[in-house]
């Protein structure tokens, strides 16, 4: 789950000895995070960690199968997310896979900012939760029991993982990792979510509400009771309230629609479509040139023309079949533990 200290978790278990940083897909940003089957493969003779906001799925738990991953399924209470999310998004940005925002919704008040975050980007965090909730051979980690013991946690989620790692190594790991303070862990800092505006506790309400059958789970009924608590409390004088969304104006910049589609295709027509036609016009010229390199007219002078025609053939009939590379490997952040 996204802003739940997954960032900090992979961080220390890529600082312990042994383990390194995996990226399981070939690109981030607004794409979605489905583990790809050929960066699996790349990194299948490692242990490491990768950290990856990816929905629970039968073909996800088949790749987990197959590539030795022990799925961590870290949360963290909504309100808090909602209030963590606005801050990401002031300070870092608005590019997420998991809503769609704009630089301009970094400007909106915290009320109106929080209702957007809560009917757009809670969605996903309630499909991610459900999806796992009852998946077998995962293991359910709470940010407030990783704020509250991280070196304990992180024993946990390893000996979970089959990994055998000692307590010294796990402690320094985390000492480490918070002294260096990369991972913006806000170590300790939970509650964040009393500052929301009671529209947007109510809203997060009533999307728990489209799920009965899940009432009686502890992660839910716990979001549930606080807020409730928090529609309890007498709203202070002066509270702000959520207002309506502001439309945004469309960038002016996009590039035409020839152009980008130039972007995405332009190396598979050079090597599948010009590449190859330049090639067997190349041969048949070479057939119909009459000084060429054996003459026409001797006991064997089609033969050069036969073999050129026929290596030009098969490279284009490589050619044709060429396909992008993808981009390199890099290392990145984003939470499952795999070991081999």
């Amino acid at each position: 789950m996204a802003k739940s200290g997954s960032t900090f978790l992979s961080d220390v278990i890529a600082a312990l000895p042994g383990f390194r940083r995996a990226m399981l897909v070939p690109a981030y940003g607004r794409r979605g995070q489905e583990l790809d089957e050929t960066c699996l493969q790349a990194f299948d003779a490692d242990d490491y960690v990768a950290q990856n906001h990816v929905p629970y799925s039968d073909h996800t738990a088949e790749l987990c199968g197959d590539y030795g991953l022990a799925p961590v399924v870290l949360v963290r209470d909504l309100l808090d997310v909602v209030v963590s999310l606005r801050d990401h998004l002031r300070q870092q940005g608005p590019v997420s896979p998991i809503f769609f925002a704009e630089r301009e919704h970094a400007g909106l008040d915290d009320a109106r900012l929080a209702m957007m975050l809560v009917r757009l980007a809670l969605p996903w965090y309630l499909n991610f939760y459900l999806t796992w909730r009852n998946a077998p051979d995962a293991l359910l980690v709470t940010y407030e029991e990783l704020a509250a013991a991280p070196a304990a946690t992180v024993s946990r989620i390893l000996a979970f993982a089959g990994a055998a790692v000692g307590p010294a190594e796990v402690e320094a790991a985390v000492a480490r990792v918070e002294r260096e303070g990369a991972s913006r862990f806000n170590v300790g800092v939970a509650g964040r979510g009393a500052e929301l505006p009671p529209e947007a506790v109510r809203g997060v309400l009533e999307l728990i509400d489209y799920y009965p059958e899940a009432a009686g789970d502890p992660y839910l009924a716990s979001v549930r009771r606080r807020c409730e608590a928090l529609l309890s409390t007498p709203v202070p004088p002066g509270a702000t309230t959520a207002a309506p969304l502001a439309r945004t104006a469309r960038s002016p910049l996009r590039s035409p629609v020839w152009a980008r589609w130039w972007r995405r295709n332009a190396a598979a027509v050079v090597m599948r479509g010009l590449a190859p036609l330049a090639l067997a016009g190349g041969a048949i010229a070479y057939g119909l040139w009459r000084h060429d390199l054996i003459p026409d007219g001797t006991r064997f002078g089609a033969l050069d023309d036969a073999l050129l025609l026929l290596a030009a053939g098969l490279i284009a009939g490589r050619l044709t079949l060429y396909k992008p590379r993808r981009p390199p490997l890099r290392p990145d952040r984003r939470g499952w533990v795999g070991q081999r």
